[in-house]
């Protein structure tokens, strides 16, 4: 039996590949990192949330409350499989009230939080700066998993006019990725273009405190469904259909 400090109250128990707390009955599995994973920890960086644990604190609360929202529900569906396979646990899946915004929850789950955060490095609270983890950085199939699940979260594609000749119009494919912290889209711009060939720039988009990634064209597009592409059935069926067109 391994017990391992994690902030404050019950410790995290480790024991014949289990973790738990010492009240709790629930055991989850511990996952070794893998491609499944390094995906999960992109899809959270762009949409997830971990509970700021000290402000819960400060609350006199003891939370360890985990979120997802996506108007998408496959997309909830496949972030609570991998969340099922990987640990056996079940996030609650609900349609919030009064929105089209489906949400995977974790009420509290303290091993789950507390693996999310020291063991594939997510950030707590409000994701104001972020950076890729480095054990994703060491691997080229995790980071295409990563980018895939940054870009199921983040991304935008669309055909936009190119030109205009003989009143035919010609179209492009775009991709965009919009985030407040342009440290991470600045990281992402490098490693598309040194491990991909994929020129992206990136701007501030107008009027607006949020920066946007931009890359176009069919030949970048086919080297992102190739090398990358979306886990995500809607997005990976809408970029298919771009490419034929």
């Amino acid at each position: 039996m391994n017990k391992i400090k994690y902030e404050r109250f019950e410790n995290i128990i480790i024991e014949n590949g289990l973790m738990r707390v010492a009240r709790s009955p629930h055991k989850l599995k511990i996952p070794v990192l893998d491609s499944d994973l390094a995906y999960l920890t992109g899809y959270h960086l762009g949409d997830g949330y971990l509970e700021d644990i000290e402000k819960t604190y400060g609350r006199g609360e003891q939370n360890y409350e985990i979120t997802y929202g996506d108007f998408d529900l496959e997309q909830i569906k496949l972030v609570s499989l991998i969340i099922k396979d990987k640990f056996d646990f079940n996030l609650r899946v609900f349609k919030r009230k009064n929105t089209n915004m489906w949400v995977g929850k974790a009420g509290s789950c303290k091993v789950l939080h507390w693996f999310l955060n020291k063991q594939l490095k997510i950030p707590m609270g409000k994701k104001n700066i972020i950076s890729i983890p480095g054990w994703i950085l060491s691997d080229r199939y995790f980071m295409s998993n990563f980018l895939s699940g940054f870009f199921d979260a983040e991304a935008d594609i669309s055909k936009t006019i190119n030109r205009v000749v003989n009143d035919k119009r010609y179209f492009k494919i775009r991709f965009q990725l919009t985030q407040k912290d342009r440290t991470i889209l600045e990281e992402i711009k490098e490693i598309l273009k040194g491990r991909y060939s994929i020129k992206s720039d990136i701007q501030r988009k107008w009027n607006q405190d949020v920066f946007i990634l931009r890359f176009v064209g069919k030949k970048s597009s086919l080297i992102f469904q190739k090398k990358i592409n979306f886990r995500n059935p809607t997005k990976r069926k809408k970029l298919d259909l771009l490419l034929r067109d």
